[in-house]
């Protein structure tokens, strides 16, 4: 019985994964990725809800093809998008846990990319590395929301701009540092006591 029970969700999990994919629609994966990049560089912290989505899809995304390599592509696609909409859920209706998750979540991802980016290597363990970055973050945004919320959505924006624009090597490191400066120094501008709209929402 419970052979037949993870069959049939399965093979749910496997037509969420077909009835989501952007591909689907016509919209190529890393287009949607580029989009996304774009809308967390100048929006990230305005959009907390969209922000704390994104990191549950790359987390729950990155979880399954780590863990579970041998799951098809939808699978891990609908999984990741369920776990976006859940986040994206959490930051309005929960916000404080939602805070802290976001937090933890984003550092963690962030953490080898950062180091990635200025050269340093590290032989750490993987989640050894991602609890220390994800530990760093959430403390960082329960202390200064606005300012953290600013950095990270960047930095994730960043990493999804290039990702999507298949940036590897030297250039990915320089073009990690411009970008996420540039939607740092934007979104700053738009946070200013003076603009319109800058109110902390938390």
């Amino acid at each position: 019985m419970n052979g037949a029970a993870s069959g049939v969700i399965h093979a749910a999990m496997l037509k969420l994964g077909k009835i989501l994919n952007p591909e689907a629609f016509g919209i190529k994966t890393p287009l949607a990725g580029f989009f996304l990049g774009m809308v967390l560089l100048a929006m990230g912290r305005r959009l907390f809800w969209l922000f704390v989505g994104v990191v549950g899809f790359i987390f729950a995304f990155d979880v399954v093809r780590r863990l579970l390599p041998q799951q098809p592509h939808n699978t891990a696609l609908a999984i990741a998008l369920a776990a976006g909409l859940i986040g994206a859920l959490l930051a309005v209706s929960l916000q404080k846990i939602a805070i802290a998750a976001a937090g933890f979540l984003a550092g963690g991802h962030l953490a080898p990319q950062v180091l990635r980016a200025l050269g340093i290597a590290t032989h750490l363990n993987h989640w050894v590395l991602f609890v220390i970055g994800g530990i760093t973050g959430a403390v960082l945004m329960r202390l200064a929301f606005g300012f953290t919320l600013i950095v990270l959505s960047s930095l994730i924006g960043a990493g999804l701009v290039l990702q999507a624009l298949h940036v590897k090597g030297r250039w990915f490191s320089i073009l990690f540092v411009l970008i996420s400066a540039a939607g740092f120094l934007f979104q700053s501008g738009l946070a200013r006591p003076g603009h319109r709209g800058s109110k902390d929402q938390r």
